[in-house]
């Protein structure tokens, strides 16, 4: 959740600082962290999820994060 919650916050603050460029490139810039705002918001349940299980797939039991949640 708290890295979630960074990425809101930051994609939230360049949104708000480059919406004030006024400069198409600065539009461009706001709306892709926007883009980015919105992928993490949809992402974040899967991943909740997904975090409940990966400890399954570990490729070696000897080295925790070596599989799936190393990808996460």
């Amino acid at each position: 959740r708290p890295l979630f919650q960074s990425l809101q916050t930051l994609a939230e603050d360049n949104v708000a600082f480059f919406e004030r460029s006024g400069t198409a490139s600065g539009r461009r810039l706001a709306a892709a962290f926007a883009a980015l705002g919105e992928h993490g918001r949809r992402l974040e349940p899967a991943m909740r999820h997904f975090a409940r299980l990966y400890h399954r797939f570990d490729l070696d039991e000897a080295t925790p994060g070596n599989g799936f949640r190393s990808l996460v």
